[in-house]
């Protein structure tokens, strides 16, 4: 994702995701973890109930990314190079 897309994306989390308040939010250069893809992924530490997860998914789902739920994170990311 590009840096606009993510403020968009990270505005609209804040609004819709209340439960995610104390949540640490980082973006990581995807090109750190894909060498051909530009942009960043965003990383969100913090306890997330399956509420939590529901909404965010619909978020995510909305603006065609892709969400990995690891067992202390959730990682927000784009399935094509930018």
């Amino acid at each position: 994702m590009k840096f606009a897309e993510v403020a968009i994306l990270l505005r609209e989390i804040a609004d819709r995701c209340p439960s995610l308040e104390g949540a640490t939010i980082t973006l990581i250069p995807q090109k750190a973890i894909y060498p051909h893809y530009q942009g960043y992924h965003i990383n969100i530490k913090g306890n997330l109930n399956r509420e939590s997860q529901g909404g965010l998914r619909k978020i995510v789902e909305g603006h065609d990314l892709l969400m990995q739920i690891k067992a202390d994170a959730v990682i927000v990311y784009e399935s094509r190079p930018t």
